[in-house]
């Protein structure tokens, strides 16, 4: 009894002990940024961060240049003359953001860059740290001190991962995908379909991750989700159209395009990705286009086999309780978001903080398998013999399923990667020696997640038929 109390105490000590360290590190780029309005500035060239290109847009879109946008001498010129005057750059961003980010980027652009950064990386991941809170709590749905505490201890070991602390670094939009894709599983999750497709129209921050969701709402017949997800995303266009003019609106695409396969500007890296593409790039060093291709291929093909097993799922709700469906649904929902970060065209490391979501919503077998091994260790020491087998100490049928699951030894491997996931990622980034290495472990740890959950979420049936 001693070392299973001992075990769990010395867990959270050194989760706790890593955030505090993570959180230092943390505080040390933005301290840096609030000294020194020129703290990007670490020798005789610029070292750039991702964060440039949105404060540069947030002031390029209420300029007299605002329907050239993505003009690449514009972007250059702008660049060079607003945030790095006099001093070379080591290399410049190409910012080919969607263009409803110009509009979210316009409070920042207001402020001096270093404040606009600081001011960037606190109110986005406040907005990431409220929405998986939301997620969490409705997720676990069981009101308790041991619940707060587990959702402390959850958001301390997201926050202390190395995509966590490459967000802040970086200024990347990580902070803000996390939220819109945690609000909207929230969302539906609680049955507001609407408030759920809305969110996941804002989650096109990155666009790269928008098929599988989209593609996992049609397989669920989620129909008014779909709905609110084409009009907001029509509204956000149409209203950043009159900024910058409608024609960079219908040319988009083209925009996309030309901004991969351009050499002038830095930041897409294709060999370095932790995505299929990137494996496939580090392999193809000279044909990086042939890589794309080849994950793009990837990615559509993925697309119908997620649509019918979420059609199956939908078709097999008849025959369980709505709490089991509930289950099932959160596993596949899971499943496609894992898969969006393997199959996706553009993926970095910083954007495997998106595993948090997953993580959030298949999270629950494992902390009912406790919670009942708990009361199991409390009968023993504190219980006669004769209440051991009360009627009220049965588990109802939700509770029997989701001690199955966790039963699993695929469930297992979920849970352990997931617990390891945040001290791998520091592994990752600081001993193995290249980028090309850190995107492959990356990788190789997403797709033993995907499988992970996969496995788990078609053996679901077959244990629910068993109990």
């Amino acid at each position: 009894m001693t070392k299973s109390r001992n075990k769990p105490s010395f867990f959270l000590f050194f989760a706790f002990f890593f955030f505090a360290v993570s959180q230092f590190l943390t505080f040390f780029l933005l301290y840096r940024a609030a000294v020194n309005i020129h703290w990007y500035f670490s020798g005789p060239r610029l070292d750039l961060t991702d964060f440039s290109q949105f404060y540069q847009a947030g002031q390029l879109i209420l300029s007299k240049q605002a329907h050239a946008v993505y003009n690449p001498d514009v972007q250059e010129t702008w660049c060079l003359g607003l945030i790095y005057p006099h001093i070379p750059v080591k290399g410049l961003f190409y910012n080919q953001s969607v263009p409803f980010l110009y509009l979210f980027c316009i409070p920042y652009g207001l402020l001096p860059y270093n404040t606009a950064y600081i001011v960037w990386c606190l109110s986005t991941g406040l907005m990431s740290l409220i929405a998986l809170t939301l997620l969490l709590n409705q997720c676990i749905s069981k009101p308790g001190l041991k619940n707060r505490t587990f959702i402390c201890l959850f958001l301390a070991m997201t926050y202390s991962s190395i995509p966590a602390y490459l967000t802040v670094w970086h200024g990347q939009t990580t902070y803000l995908m996390v939220t819109c894709m945690a609000l909207s599983m929230y969302f539906l999750l609680r049955g507001k379909e609407s408030l759920c497709g809305f969110w996941l129209s804002l989650s096109t921050v990155k666009p790269q991750y928008i098929l599988l969701p989209l593609v996992a709402l049609l397989g669920l017949n989620q129909r008014r989700a779909l709905i609110a997800l084409f009009l907001t995303e029509a509204a956000l266009f149409a209203l950043a159209g009159c900024f910058m003019g409608f024609e960079n609106i219908l040319h988009y695409p083209l925009t996309l395009i030309s901004a991969e396969s351009s050499s002038r500007f830095v930041g897409v890296n294709p060999h370095v990705m932790a995505s299929l593409r990137g494996i496939l790039s580090a392999g193809m060093t000279h044909n990086h286009k042939l890589a794309m291709l080849i994950t793009v291929i990837a990615l559509f093909a993925s697309l119908i086999p997620v649509l019918i097993l979420g059609r199956k799922i939908v078709k097999g709700a008849g025959a369980i309780n709505s709490s089991t469906y509930e289950l099932r649904r959160n596993f596949y929902l899971a499943f496609v978001y894992m898969l969006a970060l393997v199959l996706s065209p553009h993926t970095h490391y910083f954007d495997c903080l998106l595993v948090a979501v997953p993580a959030a919503l298949t999270i629950r077998p494992w902390l009912t398998a406790r919670e009942k091994t708990n009361e199991g260790s409390k009968i023993d020491t504190d219980t006669a013999p004769e209440s051991r087998d009360k009627p009220g100490q049965e588990p109802d049928a939700v509770s029997a399923a989701e001690l199955a699951i966790a039963s699993q030894k695929s469930y297992k491997v979920l849970v352990g990667l997931l617990l390891a996931y945040p001290y791998l990622s520091w592994v990752y980034n600081f001993g193995l020696g290249s980028m090309e290495a850190e995107g492959i472990a990356f990788l190789c740890t997403n797709i033993a997640l995907t499988v992970a959950i996969f496995r788990v979420l078609i053996k679901i049936p077959k244990q629910i038929e068993q109990k």
